[in-house]
């Protein structure tokens, strides 16, 4: 009996060393998954997207819709900013402010019916205070009305591709906010997916509105009996409560349906990175849990070349092209592209081309033949969008006699 007792402990024994030594030794599921196991962000969704390559590197329920509150107002500044863009307004143009725009509630400029001040006083003090009434007053100048602004806003969040997103207003607020609310329907909500890419979309097309979103404080009606000293609503900024270095943007929002939300962004070094958290419990809780965020992207990411214009794409180095003079004809991608990745994730990078259907000589060099999907560990990237795949070279047509005796040997071969 005690011989059968000695054998169990040493087979229990055996078994517990094994299980010690393969916790230690065998690969993690992925390059940073402890990381990601210490990743516990106090939201009720939240997303990390690197701006450049547009890759999700963390993400919680970022594609469920929730109340945006304030960050509608980055869809409101982008519009006025394509508006301004396309010469159909200008940041000194005077607007009058109506009673309706006036009356909005909440954060606002108190401004007066009858006011006259400039697209970019308004467009300031809507990205710096988020200014509920100077939201409204250059929606109705722009547009005619708020209704048909937030038309535009949702024809654009369609063109986008913001599949979670419909608003009802420009800012956010709900309906009992207004004493006339725009007649729009449907409900007003976003996803933090949708709302990250609208960021994005806005810091690619405007980057100069960090100029904006980047004030600590403002001063509203500067040298007049109204003055006003706005602070900026997001506290990451240069020496306010929660500074966080690199952030320069962009909006916050509060409901109490919502609850905190924020939509930052921040740039180290090559790095941009946007961030979004929803649904947070407190003012101090939001900047709180997207440190938690940016601390992650910068502490585990660094931005690498990967491809770039002129050098083949690993393992693809040409297309069939038919009729060609030379019928392998070598591609390249048509833009180079940077990603965010791990010490580890390097190795795991690969790529799947797809060519268009019937590619016929002649075609010049740089003509768009396919693309590349950006896959790790043989999975198609988060976030990541195919990039073109382009000719190196002239395709030339091959001559008839050529072409003849290719037919030929085809057919005899």
């Amino acid at each position: 009996m005690q011989g059968k007792r000695r054998f169990q402990r040493v087979c229990l024994s055996f078994l517990i060393a094994i299980c010690v030594w393969t916790g230690l030794f065998l690969p993690l599921n992925g390059p940073t998954a402890h990381a990601e196991q210490r990743l516990h962000v106090d939201a009720k969704s939240y997303i990390l997207m690197e701006k450049e390559s547009g890759r999700i590197l963390a993400e919680k329920q970022a594609d469920r819709s929730y109340p945006p509150a304030s960050m509608t107002k980055i869809m409101t500044e982008y519009l006025v900013q394509e508006q301004v863009k396309k010469g159909k307004a200008h940041w000194n143009d005077k607007v009058t402010v109506s009673a309706n725009a006036a009356s909005v509630d909440e954060a606002q400029v108190n401004l007066v019916p009858g006011e006259k001040r400039t697209v970019r006083e308004l467009f300031s003090a809507m990205a710096v205070y988020s200014a509920n009434d100077a939201a409204v007053a250059l929606a109705e100048h722009l547009a005619g009305s708020e209704a048909r602004f937030v038309t535009w806003m949702n024809r654009k969040a369609n063109e986008m591709g913001l599949k979670h997103t419909h608003f009802h207003n420009v800012t956010g607020l709900p309906v009992k906010s207004y004493q006339h609310p725009p007649k729009v329907k449907g409900g007003h909500y976003m996803s933090a997916r949708d709302v990250a890419e609208l960021t994005r979309r806005m810091l690619q097309d405007f980057p100069e509105v960090k100029k904006t979103t980047a004030m600590p404080e403002l001063v509203f009606r500067p040298g007049e009996a109204r003055e006003k000293k706005l602070t900026n609503i997001n506290w990451m900024l240069p020496g306010l409560s929660h500074a966080y270095d690199g952030v320069d943007g962009v909006k916050t929002g509060y409901t109490r349906k919502a609850g905190y939300c924020f939509a930052g962004s921040a740039k180290r070094g090559n790095m941009r990175l946007i961030t979004v958290v929803m649904g947070t419990s407190s003012k101090d809780k939001r900047f709180d849990e997207t440190v938690k965020l940016m601390n992650y992207g910068f502490d585990h990411y660094q931005m690498k070349q990967v491809l770039s214009p002129g050098i083949p794409v690993p393992g693809h180095k040409t297309v069939h092209i038919k009729n060609a003079l030379n019928t392998e004809v070598p591609v390249t991608v048509a833009q180079p592209l940077q990603l965010p990745l791990t010490s580890a994730e390097s190795k795991k990078v690969s790529y799947h081309l797809s060519f268009n259907k019937n590619l016929e000589a002649p075609l010049s060099s740089g003509t768009v033949v396919g693309k590349a999907k950006i896959l790790y560990d043989e999975k198609e990237m988060s976030g990541m969008k195919p990039i073109p795949v382009v000719l190196k070279k002239d395709a030339e047509e091959a001559g008839w006699l050529r072409l003849l005796f290719r037919r030929v040997w085809l057919a005899v071969s």
